[in-house]
Parts: C-alpha cells; sequence; structure tokens
C-alpha cells in the first residue's frame, strides 16, 4: 500500500488496524513474515465497506481464521489480512422443522472458535460435531477446508453458507451449490471466487449431554495420544492422498525427524511439521518442499500441504 492508501484507510476504519503486523504472533506455527495490515472486522456492514474499499483500491486481501492452518512467507504479506470478531462469532439456535423431528438447526459466526462451537453444542444436547473436538481454528477456516477428522467432515452438516463477494455482495449458498470435496469447498458460482465465509447453517441430531461430552473427551485424548504436544505446528501439514495416509509415507521414506533449520518433522507423527523454537517461514517451507520430493521418489505420490502459504 502507498502512504497515501494507508491514510485513507485510517481514515475510514473505526477500529484498530495493526501495521506491519508480525504474522507469527498471529499463526499456531509460531513463524512468518508481516502483514502490512492486520484488522478484525466486527459486523457485516463493516466488513462488506472495507472489502469494497480494498477492491477499488486493488489491494491484495485475505480472509483469516484463528491462524492454524496458514504460514505467512518471510518476504511478507503485501496487503491486508482480516479476521472476524464481533457478531461474527455468535451462536444462536435456529427454528426448528416439525417435519424433521431430532434434527437442530444452529446459525454460527464464522469467527467463531470451533472449540467454542464443539463446547456450546455439547452443553446444549446437540450431537454431530464431535469429530471436530480438539481441532483448533475459526468455523469459517474450517467450512471453507471442509474440516474433518474420524471419519466425519463439517461439510456434511451444512445447510447454508452466507459470504461476502469480492463486490461486497452477501450471498447466502445452499449446501448442494458448495461443491464440498475433500479438504475443500469450491462454490459453483463464479461471482464466490475469492469470497468471504461470515456465517454458516447447521444441521445438528438431538441428543444426551454427558454421551456428548464422554465422546469429545474420548475423541481429544486419542489425538492427545499420538500428536506432538508442547510443539508449535499446524495440526496435519499435508493432505491424504487417495486411499493412503500422508503421515504413512513420510515415515514410510524414513523423514521423521528430518530437520531443516528450526523446522523439524515430529518423530511422534510423521505428518506434523513442528517448529523446535527458531523455526523461519523458509525453514517450514524448504522442509516442506524437501518431504515432498523425497516422498515423490520414494512412492511416486506427490503431497499436497494443507497449510495455506500466504
Amino acid at each position: 500500500m502507498s502512504l497515501q492508501q494507508r491514510q485513507q484507510l485510517a481514515s475510514i476504519w473505526n477500529g484498530p488496524i495493526h501495521w506491519d503486523a508480525v504474522m507469527s504472533e498471529h499463526c499456531t506455527l509460531r513463524a512468518g513474515g508481516k502483514a502490512e495490515a492486520f484488522i478484525q472486522a466486527s459486523s457485516l456492514a463493516e466488513l462488506c465497506r472495507l472489502i469494497v474499499w480494498l477492491e477499488r483500491e486493488e489491494i491484495a486481501w485475505r480472509m483469516i481464521g484463528r491462524g492454524s492452518n496458514i504460514l505467512v512467507g518471510s518476504q511478507g504479506f503485501a496487503g491486508v489480512l482480516v479476521t472476524l470478531g464481533g457478531v461474527f462469532c455468535e451462536i444462536r439456535r435456529e427454528e426448528g422443522d416439525p417435519e424433521q423431528p431430532g434434527l437442530e438447526k444452529i446459525r454460527v459466526g464464522a469467527g467463531c472458535a470451533t472449540g467454542r462451537l464443539v463446547g456450546w453444542c455439547a452443553r446444549h444436547g446437540l450431537a454431530g460435531l464431535e469429530f471436530m473436538a480438539g481441532i483448533p481454528g475459526s468455523v469459517g477456516g474450517a467450512v471453507a477446508m471442509n474440516a474433518g477428522a474420524w471419519g466425519g467432515e463439517i461439510g456434511n452438516l451444512v445447510e447454508t453458507v452466507t459470504f461476502v463477494g469480492r463486490r461486497g455482495q452477501v450471498r447466502t449458498v445452499p449446501r448442494q451449490e458448495l461443491g464440498f470435496s475433500y479438504r475443500c469447498m469450491q462454490p459453483v458460482q463464479p461471482e464466490l471466487d475469492g469470497a468471504a465465509v461470515v456465517e454458516v447453517v447447521l444441521h445438528l441430531r438431538q441428543g444426551d449431554p454427558r454421551e456428548i461430552h464422554d465422546r469429545c473427551r474420548e475423541l481429544v485424548a486419542r489425538r492427545k495420544a499420538k500428536q506432538p504436544a508442547g510443539v508449535a505446528s499446524a495440526g496435519s501439514f499435508f493432505k491424504n492422498p487417495p486411499g493412503d495416509s500422508a503421515g504413512r509415507l513420510i515415515d514410510a521414506a524414513g523423514l521423521k525427524g528430518l530437520q531443516r533449520g528450526g523446522a523439524m518433522v515430529s518423530t511422534r507423527h510423521a505428518n506434523f511439521i513442528v517448529n523446535t523454537g527458531t523455526a523461519s517461514a523458509e525453514d517450514i517451507i524448504g522442509l516442506m518442499q524437501e518431504i515432498q520430493e523425497r516422498v515423490y521418489r520414494f512412492s511416486g505420490v506427490r503431497l499436497e500441504p494443507e497449510v495455506q502459504l500466504l
């Protein structure tokens, strides 16, 4: 951004703007460069105005969640990174459908933490999201990448997703037009390319709160038992290829413990790249590329990262 654009942004934005934000402070990998500006939007109206202004000024922008699946390169992000707070963190129950007894619908803002949503559902006796227990991040990020575990995917529970497009238009899209697939959501409408998720309606089942809590605790314990603890990571770094496991392929290639600078392939779970304390974005990206090349030479499979590189 030019100095004039920075001044204009400061004049039109009511909330705080974090200039030259150190994104390692907003990323679970605890690494990465700076973003020119980092902003939290708290209402739909102000988010729409911001996006329209950014597009008119031809300034790059990206919506991010809680930093659990991103890495900003050490050269930084030349533009504005936007996160959601305020009304975008709300959860509320929708009116039930008498033709679908036992089913409940909830409306959730994209900025809501996934852990908070899972806990809210458990307390209110709503079953179906237990597989998300222990998965970090925001609801918007989870929907955008169709997050899942233990055989479940959040896309299977989606009724509608509301977007803000690059012209500031607000669109609510039914599930059948959202193109959910493994770790991906691709709306069929071209005008939603690059649009930001702001709200989602999910359908869940009525259940016993104690049983839901017990299931969540069980899955969190299983997750902790096999994943590295006490180190910064982005969770599973690579997508599983069809019919196989990225962790198995990395392990079979003998890459557990492989290190570049402060970045290392976890010795506990091979699909985790961990920051041992001093890793730069270059360390992590370089290690990612080496894993991809060596796994390809070993097995003929080219691994694709889940982590988004900005």
